[in-house]
C-alpha cells in the first residue's frame, strides 16, 4: 500500500487491487463519519468512442441514464436500501466523470458489500428502462431553461464544432427515448471495467482494515475481461463565427458573454492540474480585485456585480467565459477586448501572483478542516491523475513565468463574443 504525505498530518493510502480497481483511503479519525465515493472515467462527453478496432456511437445521455439505471437493477433500489440504515447516497453524471457516493456513521461493511455488489453484474430491465425513459422524458420537459442557461449554450456551439461538447449531460427527449437494453449493456462493460474506476473513502476508518474488507469482496475478486483502451472520437474543427448579437425584450440590461477557448494542444500537452491552476492565475491577476485592469474599469464605471470571469476546464477541452451586464456594450466590449489581448503581450503583476499563490495555499491547507472538502479534493486528484503529496510543493514551485504557456492561448482567433441586448 502506497502512503502519500498531503500535510504534515494529513494522509493517503493507494492501491491497486487485482481486479484493477484503484482506492484511495484518507483516514480523518477526529470525525465520526465515512464518505465513499467510486468514481467511472465515463461522462456526457463520451458519445463516440473507438474500442480497439471498433467504433461505437452512442446517443446522448447515456451516462445520465446509466446512472439512474444502476441504482434500481437486479431488484435492488440503492436509494430506499442505505435509508433503512440512515446513511446518505446519491450520485451525479457530469460531461467527464459518472459519480456514486454514500455517507455514512454505522454499517460501513454491510453498505460497501451492498454498494459494491450493484456495480458487479447488473440486469436492465426493459420495463425498468421504460419506466426511466418517462421520469427523464418528464424532466427534460419541465425544465425551462433561463436566459442565462440559453446564452451559455449558444456560447459552446459558437465555440466548438464537436456535437458531444455541446450537448446537454441530460440528452434530448429523442435521444433519450432510443436508449435501450443492448445500448446500456455494452457501455456499462466498455466503461465500468475496474481499471477504469476508482473508488476514494475519507473519514473515520482504519485503512489496512477497510482495503482488507474490499480486496475480500465479489467485486475485486470476479473475474474482469480484459480492459481494452477507450479513445474519445473528436470533432476538432475550428468554427468561423465568432461574433452574435440578439436584440431581444427578453434581458431588462444588455448582457455580453466572452469565451475564450483553450486550444486541443493544451490539453494534449500539459496536465489538468497544471490548466486549472494556470488559467486561474491569469484570471485573478487580470480582473481580480486589486488588479490594474479592475481599478480601471471600476473607475469607468464599467465594473458591476454582475461580473465574473470562470473557467470551465474538462478532461479534454475547456474554454474561459467572462460575463458582463452593461449600459454601454460597445465600449465596455472594446476595452474588454483590449485587456485579454495585452495578457499575450504584457508582463503578468508579479506582486498579485504571489498574493495569489499564497491564497491558494491557504485553501488548500483549510479545505482539510473540512470532511466533504477533503474528499472531493482527494477524489478530484485521483480522477485527473494529480499525486497528491507533490501537489503542496507544485504550488510553492510554480513561478510566473511558468504562466507562458497559457498567456499564449489569449489571441484574438480564441475569442468568442455573445451579446444579448436590450430591444
Amino acid at each position: 500500500m502506497q502512503v502519500n504525505k498531503a500535510l504534515v498530518d494529513e494522509f493517503t493510502y493507494i492501491e491497486t487491487l487485482e481486479s484493477g480497481l484503484k482506492v484511495v483511503i484518507h483516514p480523518k479519525m477526529k470525525y465520526q463519519r465515512l464518505i465513499v465515493t467510486l468514481q467511472v472515467h465515463f461522462g456526457g462527453v463520451d458519445m463516440e468512442y473507438n474500442v480497439g478496432d471498433k467504433y461505437y456511437k452512442i446517443p446522448e445521455g447515456v451516462a445520465h441514464f446509466l446512472e439512474h439505471s444502476l441504482f434500481q437493477n437486479n431488484g435492488r433500489n440503492l436509494s430506499e436500501e442505505f435509508a433503512k440504515y440512515g446513511a446518505k447516497i446519491n450520485a451525479f453524471t457530469s460531461k467527464s466523470e459518472t459519480a456514486y457516493s454514500f455517507e455514512c456513521r454505522n454499517d460501513f461493511n454491510y453498505l460497501i458489500d451492498y454498494f459494491l455488489s450493484s456495480f458487479l453484474k447488473p440486469e436492465f430491465s426493459v420495463a425498468a428502462i421504460e419506466k426511466e425513459k418517462k421520469i427523464i422524458q418528464h424532466e427534460l420537459m419541465m425544465s425551462e431553461d433561463s436566459i442565462h442557461t440559453e446564452i451559455y449554450q449558444k456560447l459552446k456551439n459558437m465555440i466548438y464544432a464537436d456535437k458531444a461538447i455541446c450537448a446537454d449531460v441530460g440528452g434530448t427527449v429523442k435521444e433519450v427515448m432510443s436508449i435501450n437494453k443492448d445500448i446500456l449493456t455494452q457501455v456499462f462493460n466498455t466503461f465500468y471495467h475496474p481499471k477504469n474506476m476508482s473508488l476514494v473513502i475519507t473519514g473515520n476508518c482504519n485503512p489496512e482494515v477497510v482495503l482488507a474488507v474490499i480486496k475480500n469482496h465479489a467485486y475485486n475478486l470476479n473475474k474482469w475481461p480484459e480492459f481494452e483502451t477507450i479513445k474519445r472520437v473528436q470533432d476538432r474543427t475550428n468554427k468561423r463565427i465568432h461574433n452574435f448579437v440578439k436584440k431581444t425584450k427578453e434581458v431588462e440590461e444588455n448582457i455580453i458573454n466572452i469565451g475564450i477557448k483553450i486550444p486541443y494542444e493544451i490539453f494534449d500537452n500539459y496536465s489538468r492540474e497544471y490548466i486549472h491552476v494556470a488559467i486561474s492565475s491569469i484570471i485573478g491577476n487580470t480582473f481580480g480585485l486589486g488588479s490594474r485592469n479592475y481599478d480601471y474599469l471600476e473607475k469607468r464605471k464599467m465594473m458591476n456585480i454582475s461580473f465574473s470571469a470562470k473557467s470551465t476546464i474538462e478532461r479534454d477541452y475547456g474554454f474561459i467565459n467572462i460575463y458582463m451586464q452593461n449600459k454601454n456594450p460597445k465600449k465596455y466590449l472594446s476595452e474588454i477586448v483590449a485587456i485579454i489581448l495585452r495578457i499575450n503581450e504584457e508582463d503578468l503583476d508579479e506582486e498579485l501572483f504571489n498574493i495569489d499563490k499564497k491564497a491558494i495555499l491557504g485553501n488548500y491547507i483549510r479545505l482539510f478542516d473540512s470532511l466533504p472538502r477533503t474528499h472531493e479534493f482527494i477524489s478530484n486528484c485521483i480522477l485527473e491523475d494529480v499525486d497528491i503529496s507533490k501537489y503542496l510543493q507544485n504550488i510553492l514551485d510554480l513561478k510566473i513565468e511558468d504562466l507562458n504557456p497559457m498567456r499564449a492561448i489569449f489571441k484574438k482567433e480564441n475569442i468568442y463574443v455573445i451579446q444579448y441586448l436590450k430591444k
